[in-house]
């Protein structure tokens, strides 16, 4: 009998490492979302029930926002849950996956990809969000409803990525070892693309997915006891004018909207012009870049310090590695400013 149990026990712990094991490799071999920062999967190392305030969004969020000098201006501890061309859809569901192990008293919800109607915008975009999450009923939820006519083959290369990148070993870089989790989901550029600023037009519409996802993630934060506050982060005028004017005049139809339900909307490129200058804080034509991003994150974090009940926690213990931090971004964001075009894309 003690044979047996000793033999049981031996499968048992041969099972078991045989499932670290493979959860290693899976976690090395999967494709990282913003390199080095590896957004979405980052969010795991906060420690849980510890933010005050989660960001959501596309790359005008994580280019546009910086979480260490919200901490360093109003010690704020915040996370950047963005990732490419995030669709509003996307968002409810990383917003859900948040909340099992995050309170955040308040939600920010960055506006520029509602323009998208449809649920996702390809397969990669998809898979930026997807592939850092952990397996879980919210991943198996998202995926329903992404993909629900998707076959189990497909769907399986979803919730176990290590199927759909097992042959990645030859593309294996530093940083598919090491992360940046100190970042915040924020990315890091210095380039500068000097603009004019394109004005504000005339309204355009949102598309009906987006404002009914845009409704399930305020319910979703009701239901969390969370605030619920959306931006609208400045940009240029991409490739024409037509496009500009559709995209940039969706956020003042979009100001309506939530103006019904209450819900503060922040639209920086009209009501707060002097936060930005165009000729000098713009990675690209879309997006900010560190310079643009530090300068609206201070006037984000005094806002949401004026606005809302958080706690000021740079002199608490429990947050020392908040500051630790800090120190790693202001030493990495000082060589980087010696040699910006280390941090392009």
């Amino acid at each position: 009998m003690r044979k047996k149990s000793i033999r049981a026990a031996g499968c048992v712990l041969f099972i078991l490492c045989g499932l670290l094991i493979f959860c290693s490799l899976s976690n090395v071999l999967r494709r990282k979302t913003a390199g080095e920062t590896d957004q979405v999967h980052s969010f795991y190392s906060i420690e849980k029930n510890s933010l005050d305030v989660l960001f959501l969004g596309s790359s005008h969020l994580y280019y546009g926002v910086q979480p260490n000098v919200l901490w360093k201006e109003q010690g704020i501890t915040s996370y950047v849950m963005g990732t490419p061309e995030q669709t509003v859809a996307t968002s409810y569901y990383l917003l859900k996956e948040a909340f099992r192990y995050q309170k955040p008293k308040v939600v920010v919800l960055e506006s520029y990809y509602l323009w998208n109607k449809r649920k996702y915008k390809s397969e990669e975009r998809l898979r930026q969000a997807f592939d850092g999450m952990r397996l879980d009923s919210v991943k198996a939820e998202m995926l329903e409803a992404m993909l629900p006519e998707a076959d189990w083959k497909e769907k399986f290369t979803y919730l176990v990525p290590f199927m759909k990148y097992h042959s990645r070993w030859t593309e294996l870089e530093n940083e598919d070892f090491h992360s940046n989790a100190f970042q915040k989901g924020a990315r890091i550029d210095y380039t500068v693309k000097e603009l004019e600023d394109p004005g504000i037009p005339e309204a355009s519409s949102v598309p009906d997915n987006s404002l009914y996802y845009v409704k399930k993630i305020e319910e979703l934060c009701r239901e969390n006891g969370a605030e619920f506050l959306m931006f609208a982060a400045p940009f240029g005028i991409e490739t024409d004018r037509e496009r500009y004017d559709r995209r940039q005049g969706l956020n003042l139809a979009l100001e309506k909207e939530l103006e019904k339900d209450g819900v503060p909307f922040l639209f920086y490129q009209r009501d707060y012009p002097e936060v930005i200058d165009f000729a000098t804080d713009f990675r690209d034509k879309t997006h900010l870049n560190t310079y643009g991003a530090e300068k609206l994150t201070k006037h984000l974090g005094a806002y949401l310090a004026g606005q809302y009940n958080l706690t000021d926690h740079r002199e608490e213990a429990a947050y020392a590695s908040w500051n630790d931090d800090l120190v790693k971004y202001e030493e990495v964001t000082a060589a980087l400013k010696e040699n910006p075009a280390d941090t392009a894309d």
